[in-house]
Formats: structure tokens, sequence, C-alpha cells
């Protein structure tokens, strides 16, 4: 009778291939659940689920079907408490109970969140370090305050205009490429650095989103790859100068290119909307931060903040365990009818990521509209904008067509 011989051990290196397959495979596994349960919780009726799908609807009903049912609701089939009341907001963007999701695999009652890349995963102590380090005025960033920051940003936003024609499209030809040049100044890299890192960047356009809606697939593997290139660049860039210096850099870059891109475009969007409005932005170069501003609280370009619960916490009367999901919608809560008439508004929230990046958004947002508006004074839609699909938390935009008579 024939023995059968042991399998002959493998090698080391086929062991890691073979380790890593299965972990892509299980992660494969884990976003299709995760959206696969997202889609049953919006055939099921749940408002929540509903806006999670992401489709090209418009997710303003959905968001007021959430205030509808109260000033917090329990998403049950996606075991998360859901707000789009301001009061409530504020409490969970500011209060100390609660912190972010973490990494992948970090959740204390399991996981039942996407996939998530390791720069947007940053706690509020580490976003509080951080923050230091890119303030104005702060060690790592090449522009000493926000005039200073605008300047730059403006002379590239003509620079990059002057070579677009009569047509051209608001957000692959103007906002997203505005970002690259604009942020290598800001960050300081090197000048040999420089094409490298634009060319990154919008592999790195789906990770806010990707921090709530799984991306597909190939999305997700190649927004990944993006992202560990780009901290391979900075590695590179900054040699010596500390892992702190290289991940606040790293943040600031996925963080900021597309939230200021989307904001760019909504504020577009929101004034071309309103008879006369872009002419007294072109009129009045002063109006594009009050633009800016309004924009952030009626069309924010991060519209989904989920946060956990690390300790147990009280909303709206509702005892939350420590591990409890609580996802703020900002754009409902930003157009709450209760919220106070002097309040600030809820976008880019400053106590994760944005506390690295927000005043950077908000400086370059600026100067991209300033100077958009100077240069097309009767600048115009030229067919309707299509948003990103798998984009519920910026809602952003695929294509946003524009003209110019000249």
């Amino acid at each position: 009778m024939t023995s059968k011989l042991p399998p002959a051990p493998q090698p080391p290196a086929t062991q890691a291939t073979a380790e890593s397959a299965r972990a892509t495979a299980r992660r494969a596994r884990g976003d299709q659940l995760t959206r696969a349960a997202q889609w049953f919780a919006g055939i099921a009726g749940d408002p929540y689920g509903l806006i999670l799908r992401a489709g090209t609807d418009d997710p303003a009903p959905y968001e007021e079907r959430v205030r509808a049912l109260g000033p917090l609701h329990h998403s049950e089939l996606l075991d998360t408490w859901v707000t789009a009341d301001h009061a409530v907001a504020r409490q969970v963007l500011e209060g100390p109970a609660f912190d972010g999701p973490g990494a992948a695999g970090d959740d204390p009652v399991g996981d039942l969140l996407p996939y998530r890349g390791t720069a947007l995963a940053l706690d509020r102590a580490d976003a509080a370090r951080l923050s230091a380090l890119t303030a104005f005025g702060g060690p790592l960033l090449h522009v000493p305050d926000e005039t200073a920051a605008e300047e730059q940003a403006g002379a590239h936003a003509r620079t990059l205009l002057a070579g677009l024609g009569r047509r051209f499209d608001l957000a692959e030809d103007f906002a997203r490429p505005l970002m690259g040049p604009v942020l290598a100044g800001q960050l300081g890299l090197p000048d040999h650095a420089h094409a490298e890192f634009a060319r990154l960047l919008p592999g790195c356009r789906h990770a806010l989103d990707g921090l709530l809606c799984p991306q597909t697939h190939a999305t997700g593997r190649a927004a990944e790859a993006a992202e560990q290139a780009m901290g391979a660049l900075l590695a590179r860039a900054f040699e010596g100068a500390g892992a702190d210096a290289v991940r606040a850099r790293l943040v600031v870059a996925v963080s900021a290119a597309e939230a200021t891109a989307v904001l760019v475009a909504n504020a577009v969007r929101v004034l071309l909307a309103e008879p006369g409005a872009w002419q007294r932005v072109a009129a009045g170069p002063a109006a594009a931060g009050a633009a800016v501003a309004h924009t952030l609280r009626t069309a924010p370009p991060v519209r989904l903040e989920t946060r956990v619960a690390r300790t147990g916490a009280t909303l709206a009367g509702t005892p939350l365990p420590a591990g409890a999901r609580v996802t703020v919608l900002v754009a409902a809560a930003g157009r709450d009818p209760r919220a106070p008439e002097d309040a600030g508004p809820l976008g880019l929230p400053r106590d994760l990521h944005f506390g690295l990046s927000a005043h950077l958004v908000a400086a370059n947002a600026r100067a991209a509209l300033r100077v958009l508006a100077e240069t097309l004074p009767d600048l115009r839609t030229a067919g309707e904008p299509v948003t990103r699909p798998r984009s519920p938390v910026l809602r952003a935009p695929a294509r946003f067509p524009v003209a110019t008579a000249g």
C-alpha cells in the first residue's frame, strides 16, 4: 500500500503571499457584507440605509425622514444611532465621550464598518497632538497664515485657468488638479517631489467616502495603494523629520484634497443656481469668503461624520453603551430650524483629521472661488452635474461641465 507523502513545506515568501491573499479575500467579503447590509436596510425603508446606498438621488429627503423620527434615530439593521439634530450633533462632535472609529478592526464591539485605510484612522488624542504641527505658523506648513495660503492657491488657480478652454469640467479639470501643486507647496515638499505628489493625490479621493461606504474592491485596492505610495513619498521627502511630521502631512493630503475640490464645486453650484450670485462674487472678491462659509453650513463637502462612544453616554435622553456608533448627518444638522441663528457651520469638524486640515480646506476654497469668479465672471453650467457612485459622505462630483463665453 502506497503511503502519501506529507506536503512539502512552503518557503516563507510563499507563506506570506498566501496569507496576504487570504487577508485580501477576508477584506473583500467583509466589504461585500457591509454593502449588502446597507442595501437591505434601504430596501426595508431605513432612511439611513437609503443615504448610505449612495445613488445619484438627493439625500435631503432621507435626511428629513431621520429628523422626523426624533433627535436620535436608531438604525437597527445597521446598529447605528443617527441624528439630524443640531444640538445632538454638537454633543457628538465635541463631547468627550465620543471618538473616532479608529482603524479597521478597532471597534470594541465588532467592526461593522467598511475596511478603512490608516491615514484617517486618528483618535482625538493623536489629532490634537498632530494639529499643532499643521497649524498656521506651525513647523510643517510653508505658509505663515491664511492670507499667504490664499495668495499661493490663487496663483496656482490663475495658472491652471489660463490653460483651460471655454468649456471644461469644473471638478476634473480645475478643482482636483489644483490641489496637487497647492498642497505640495503648502506642505513644503521639495520641488523634485511635486510631480509625483500631484500624480498620487487623485488616487486618494475615495478615502473619506470609504470611512462609511465600501468602495468596489478594485477602487478600494487602488486607493489603498495610492495612500501607501503617498506615505512612502512623504517619508522619503522628509527623511529624518520624524514619524509625526510624515503622518501629519499624509493626513492633510488625504483629508484636504478631495474635501476642498468638493467644497469648491458645491459653492459654484449654489452660486450659479441663484440669479446674480456669481456676478456678486466676481464683482466683490471678499464675497468668496461669505460664499464658502454659507456652503459649509448648507452644502458641506462632508455630509456624514461617525463617532464611537468610548464610554457610556446619554444623547437626547437615550443612554448609549460604550462602543455605540453614532452618525451625524452634518448637512441636515446644519439646516436644523432649531439651531441658534449664530451657530457656526458643522462642516469639517476639527476633533479628528480635519483638525489638521480644515483651515487649509477653507483658505484654498476661498482662493479658488475668488480667482474663478474674477477670471470667468460669465461662468455657467454646460450640462447636468453627475454625482460619483458610492459617495454618501462627500456626494463628490464625477463630472461638472461648465462653460464661459471667452
